[in-house]
């Protein structure tokens, strides 16, 4: 009988550390499928394929959306992959959104989307981005290989070597310093071309690559296609016997009969339609109205004679808010008043309506300028979800596109709806409310210890450490549209952080 109370008892001890251990990590309200996450966390960061990495206790795990651990704290660091593309390479900034680079003790390797590992973690550095070809140039104990962003193929590093093989026009008086050979092609009339090597720290250049890779191995030189496969056999004893074997004769001749076949597909005669943009620039204390003009024949740019006290782009129809003796109008793109100066203020556009404050009350127009919602409000703030926080009588509530409150004034607090969630506080309680005005989840008012913010606006305020200088993640969190995951809860006291999320069900 005493064995039987001990087993259930450790039964029940182990049922309520389990229970306690996930009610630490996540908690679902009864309605609204909203999961909760208590504060526990260093740090969070935000990706586009709906990840949500976070840091505990000096490492970084993976979760989806609905709060769903996918790795379990595990990395040093997480970044994404991407090109820096100056104008001067011919090709803009190219993100690859589905791969990932994770390191772990300094050594790194590749995760995709579906969280399939392609290398544990063992190359040493990445030595150079080829957006062209989508290869990623990486190193390992002074071996080098390669991973294809493209087919998501992994070359483990093996070779002594590795050289691009650049093809262009062959030019007598070029001094070519890497390895190269003179091609002709008789269907090409004799045109003679230049196939040479060319080597990671000369950097890449656009619209010249084949797609095969010259490499060495153990004393031999060769070349592999773009996923790893050889293209020609270890057995030269020098790259330029490499590039003199037929086959890449064979691999130009189908290159440039390809972009023969892509430019004569995208000729088009399309004729260049005029357009009007509009700016400003600072002129002293005052501003003027930049107008510029594209058309077939060329750019055109001029400046307003008027100057203004200050100026708001206002987002839409190249409309530009004005300021003259301290009222506010709008200009259109051609510098006419689409509203003369009447306003005491006014902000930009959002969800197709502008907020807009008359004789101290506020009110919104649409897009062509029309009052919607006449002024009546004592404080407003843009729409967000179909929902706008308006003030009246010294309490916020919201109201819907037709003016109508579809929450009454309540609060001491309202901010705009993200996720079908919006912050909010009353004299006893802060927390997130849903679309029908309830507190979905919420804390006392006195002396609060928590706040929230939406995860698009954390994703820019806030930065992990380990990545803080990076360019590219710097590129990839402001360029890209993330999905809405929900609020991130800041506890004050402890500078940790939680997760309110959008849930997926159970």
């Amino acid at each position: 009988m005493k064995r039987i109370k001990s087993f259930v008892c450790k039964i029940l001890v182990c049922i309520y550390f389990i229970g306690s251990l996930t009610l630490a990590y996540a908690q679902q309200p009864s309605s609204q499928n909203i999961v909760f996450i208590k504060p526990q966390f260093e740090n969070v960061m935000f990706w586009e394929n709906g990840w949500i990495s976070y840091l505990q206790s000096g490492k970084w795990g993976i979760t989806n959306s609905s709060g769903q651990v996918l790795l379990k704290p595990q990395f040093d660091k997480i970044e994404p992959v991407f090109f820096d593309g100056p104008a001067i390479m011919g090709i803009e900034d190219k993100f690859y959104k589905d791969i990932f680079i994770f390191w772990q003790n300094k050594k790194a390797g590749f995760i995709d989307s579906n969280l399939k590992i392609f290398t544990k973690p063992e190359i040493d550095s990445f030595e150079v981005l080829n957006p062209w070809l989508n290869l990623y140039i990486c190193k390992k104990e002074n071996k080098y290989g390669f991973f294809n962003l493209d087919k998501k193929v992994y070359i483990t590093p093996q070779f002594d070597k590795i050289y691009f093989v650049v093809a262009v026009s062959y030019n007598p008086g070029v001094k070519y310093q890497n390895p190269y050979v003179k091609c002709t092609l008789p269907d090409e009339n004799n045109k003679e071309f230049c196939l040479y090597a060319l080597d990671l720290k000369d950097g890449v250049w656009p619209d010249s690559y084949l797609d095969y890779v010259l490499v060495s191995k153990d004393g031999k030189c060769g070349a592999v296609d773009v996923s790893g496969n050889i293209f020609i056999d270890f057995r030269y004893d020098s790259f330029e016997e490499v590039l003199a074997d037929s086959k890449f004769a064979e691999a130009l001749k189908a290159t440039l009969n390809k972009k023969k076949t892509i430019s004569s597909s995208d000729s088009s005669d399309a004729k260049a339609q005029s357009e009007c943009d509009i700016s400003y620039e600072q002129l002293g204390k005052n501003y003027v109205i930049v107008f510029y003009k594209y058309s077939a024949k060329g750019f055109v740019q001029t400046r307003s004679k008027e100057t203004y006290e200050n100026v708001k782009h206002l987002g839409v129809n190249n409309l530009i808010a004005v300021c003259k003796n301290k009222k506010w109008g709008i200009l259109d793109a051609n510098g006419k008043y689409a509203v003369k100066p009447q306003f005491d203020d006014i902000k930009e556009f959002s969800e197709g309506l502008c907020a807009f404050k008359q004789n101290g009350k506020w009110g919104f127009m649409d897009k062509n300028c029309k009052v919607i919602i006449k002024p009546q409000f004592d404080r407003a703030e843009n729409f967000s979800e179909g929902y706008a926080a308006v003030n009246k009588s010294g309490l916020w509530g919201y109201i819907n596109s037709s003016g109508k409150f579809v929450i009454k004034p309540q609060f001491i607090f309202a901010g705009a709806f993200f996720a079908k969630l919006a912050s909010a506080s009353t004299k006893d309680y802060v927390g997130l409310i849903d679309t029908k005005g309830s507190f979905v989840l919420k804390f006392s008012a006195k002396n609060p210890r928590y706040t929230f913010v939406d995860t698009e606006t954390y994703r820019f305020r806030y930065t992990q450490d380990s990545v803080l200088n990076s360019y590219s993640y710097s590129i990839y969190k402001y360029s890209l549209i993330f999905p809405k995951f929900g609020y991130v809860v800041i506890d004050k006291k402890s500078n940790r952080v939680g997760l309110v999320l959008r849930g997926q069900g159970k």
